[in-house]
Parts: C-alpha cells; structure tokens; sequence
C-alpha cells in the first residue's frame, strides 16, 4: 500500500464522516462493504479512499443500496457521490468518476430549472 498524500487522508476523513452519520439513521445503515475497501490489511480488498470512490462510480447508472437507501431518507449529502462534487477533492479523480457521480445526483433529484 502506497502511502497517502494530505489530500486523499482528508477524503479517508471525510468519507469515515458519511460512514458515522449513516450509522445514525434508524435502522442505521453501515457500509461495511466500503469500510472493508478502506481498512482491509488484505490487498485483495484494500483499495483506499481513492481507489473505494472510483470503484463506486463505474457506470453512471447503476447506484448502489446505500445511495438509495440515503437518496430515500432524505440524506443525499451524505453521499459519496454528493462528497466528491465539492472541488477540492478533483484532483485526486478522472473526470468520469466526478461526471458519473453528478448524473446519479441529478437523477436522484429530477431535472433542475
């Protein structure tokens, strides 16, 4: 595992932020598959804070339990896909990672004016 650089602890940080709030949802709701890509001493599940977004994002149409389970709450902004649209955090991705997360949000929102 290559060491991270300031800002992909930041995204670790933020990222294990979403994962405290989904755990206070009633039931509460824990991606414990996503935990395990981000915390796994295993390399054959660890893939970062990075690597865990990207993989999340492979095709812009297919959402995950979690996303709908949040988007169903009433929780959008505590999606990974919400987190990734602030700026900061677009160096560290490919522009289809930041795209396919902005389609599944406006899809989860309808068409804006």
């Amino acid at each position: 595992m290559a060491p991270m650089s300031k800002l992909e602890k930041e995204l670790e940080t933020a990222i294990f932020g979403t994962f405290r709030k989904c755990a206070t949802l009633k039931p509460p709701y824990r991606p414990l598959y996503l935990q395990r890509m981000m915390t796994s001493t295993n390399p054959k599940y660890y893939k970062g804070p990075v690597g865990t977004v990207t993989w999340l994002m492979i095709g812009k149409d297919r959402t995950g339990v979690g996303f709908n389970r949040l988007v169903k709450e009433g929780k959008l902004e505590w999606t990974i896909e919400w987190l990734i649209q602030d700026p900061k955090w677009k160096p560290l991705f490919p522009e289809w990672v930041i795209k396919n997360a902005k389609a599944r949000i406006d899809a989860a929102v309808g068409p804006s004016e």
